[in-house]
């Protein structure tokens, strides 16, 4: 990290802080929410899922004003309204306002995972970019490891604890910005971007950029919210305990292996061959899926999650880097905006293998979630190929 600048090394640190401020609440925020507002579990899920929908369509339109503003000071802004957002639901007593909170909580940290990925790629050689991006997701990961059991340790001495310290992190990271100038470069001022229906309309013109997000949407039905559907499928397979042994056995082997290997494998990323990693990353998903459905112990389960995981680790820099080639330099923010629709594949996960559990034989839900990987992983490969030919 000390061969960057001071603003990437901060901005890395301030990815850290603010991904520990929201992990800080993650296995809390359902109970907190069922308590508080008197909801059921039912409730509880559409209500995020409404939060995150309405964060994920907004997030358009904010990689549109990442691209005209400053981004530094958009950043500090994010980390503002996140923090405010976490330590105003400690007072959650209206169902709307606590909706308003949830939403604009969401949409903050959309725009700054949008906006740091926009910095990285304006202030780092083109050859530096994929590698500084996967140890970003590495200290992500490292921050979604701990933040969890810090969360859980403060909550057994006061259950709001968790949201005041997270939000009090979030406001706290903005101190790591304050002393970096601006980060714009030149060419972004030269050339502002066009309006924002002109934008959409560059947007839905970019054939390839259109059937890249749509592969994406695909793949991130399968790895976007993982944690999720195992959940549901192991509370249908298997007992209560052995849920939770099972599930916290997965997450800890999820966490190490990117933590060990991510930068490794971040590294080894070429734009040459970006739509061949792709394809290979598509490839350990289904046998990670496949994997899970035959898993009849632990170290299946674990061995199965590890390579689920090699998958994760080459399609999450993948697809940074395809963004980055294929964006022009002053749309960064608004076609990172674009790819992050991608997520609406995540919030409809849940729901989609819910839905197979119900009507369907259990392992067959992989099966389904393999056939969309594999569809996701053709469209973004033969986006791959038309930049390919393109640049021949």
């Amino acid at each position: 990290m000390a061969t960057y600048s001071r603003l990437i090394r901060r901005l890395m640190i301030s990815s850290l802080s603010v991904v520990i401020s929201r992990a800080l609440i993650s296995p809390l925020l359902t109970l907190f929410l069922s308590n508080t507002l008197g909801l059921n579990p039912q409730d509880v899920g559409l209500l995020l899922g409404i939060a995150v929908f309405s964060a994920t369509l907004l997030s358009l339109y904010g990689g549109y004003i990442i691209d005209r503003l400053d981004k530094r000071r958009l950043l500090i802004l994010t980390m503002l309204s996140s923090g405010i957002g976490l330590i105003l639901l400690t007072f959650a007593q209206n169902l709307y306002l606590t909706t308003l909170v949830l939403i604009i909580s969401e949409t903050a940290s959309a725009l700054f995972l949008i906006c740091s990925k926009a910095i990285l790629s304006e202030n780092l050689p083109v050859g530096q970019r994929v590698k500084a991006f996967s140890l970003n997701y590495t200290l992500t990961n490292i921050g979604y490891a701990v933040g969890p059991m810090i969360g859980v340790v403060i909550a057994g001495v006061e259950p709001a604890a968790p949201f005041l310290v997270a939000g009090a992190i979030a406001i706290g990271s903005i101190f790591l910005l304050l002393g970096v100038g601006r980060d714009a470069k030149p060419e972004s001022s030269i050339n502002p971007p066009p309006s924002f229906v002109n934008t959409l309309v560059i947007l839905k013109n970019d054939r390839t950029m259109v059937l890249f997000t749509l592969g994406c949407l695909l793949s991130t039905l399968v790895h976007g919210r993982f944690t999720l559907y195992l959940s549901q499928y192991l509370l249908v397979t298997h007992t209560q305990q052995q849920t939770l042994d099972t599930m916290a056995a997965l997450l800890a082997c999820n966490a190490i292996t990117v933590i060990l290997l991510q930068y490794q494998v971040g590294r080894l990323l070429t734009r040459e061959r970006l739509r061949h990693w792709i394809a290979g990353g598509t490839a350990l998903f289904i046998v990670g899926l496949i994997g899970f459905s035959l898993a009849d112990s632990l170290v299946g389960w674990c061995v199965a999650m590890f390579i689920f995981t090699l998958g994760e680790m080459i399609i999450y820099p993948a697809d940074f880097l395809f963004v980055d080639t294929l964006a022009p330099e002053h749309l960064r923010g608004s076609y990172y905006g674009a790819q992050n629709l991608a997520a609406l594949g995540g919030a409809a996960s849940p729901v989609i293998c819910g839905f197979l559990l119900m009507h369907t034989p259990a392992p067959s839900m992989f099966y389904a979630l393999s056939a969309l990987a594999a569809v996701g992983g053709y469209l973004c490969f033969m986006s791959g190929r038309r930049i390919a030919i393109a640049q021949k």
